[in-house]
């Protein structure tokens, strides 16, 4: 009987050795992914900006510059720049103004990033003297402001002196233009 378990224990022994040769020789391949994620970027900037006033006052409607009168005066310039010397601010200085006077400031957005964005929001802030009611002021904003990078889009700001505006007075106020990207702009 020992033998005959001896014989057992050994042919056991041979079945597990051949079968974990089997195992250890079988064949097989690996497939592996290495990721690599680059994130694009939103970056917009004031490209182009001016004022319509070149020449003889431009007048809102109900006034007259008949004599070609050039009495008041616009300009624009850039006033800050990112790190990139990009222009990020611009500045608008109307001088000599007086009721009926109206400018058109055509500014051009350019979309320098990688990712299409659209205007999210826009705001006025830092009214001087909470004079608003002396000037009119108000945008003309393109319907669909999506831009894809390399594009652009032209934005205008109409400003109007009032017939009560105050003579002699600064009128002063920021506004702020917030891209993003289109995906998140509803």
């Amino acid at each position: 009987m020992k033998a005959y378990t001896k014989i057992i224990g050994i042919t056991m022994l041979a079945v597990l050795l051949v079968g974990f040769g089997a195992a250890v020789a079988m064949w097989y391949d690996t497939l592996r992914v290495n990721t690599y994620i680059h994130t694009g970027t939103v970056k917009v900037k004031w490209s182009a900006f001016n004022c319509s006033d070149t020449g003889p006052d431009p007048q809102a409607p109900g006034f007259n510059n008949t004599e070609q009168k050039d009495v008041a005066s616009c300009s624009v310039e850039p006033e800050l720049y990112d790190d990139y010397n990009n222009t990020v601010k611009i500045k608008v200085n109307i001088t000599n103004a007086y009721p009926g006077y109206a400018v058109n400031i055509t500014m051009v957005v350019d979309n320098i990033g990688t990712i299409p964005v659209k205007l999210l929001n826009w705001t006025y802030s830092n009214w001087t003297y909470d004079d608003e009611e002396g000037l009119n002021v108000s945008m003309l904003i393109p319907s669909d402001t999506q831009i894809h990078p390399g594009g652009n889009i032209t934005i205008i700001m109409q400003i109007i002196v009032l017939q009560n505006a105050t003579q002699g007075h600064d009128y002063y106020f920021d506004v702020e233009f917030v891209f993003a990207q289109w995906n998140e702009v509803p």
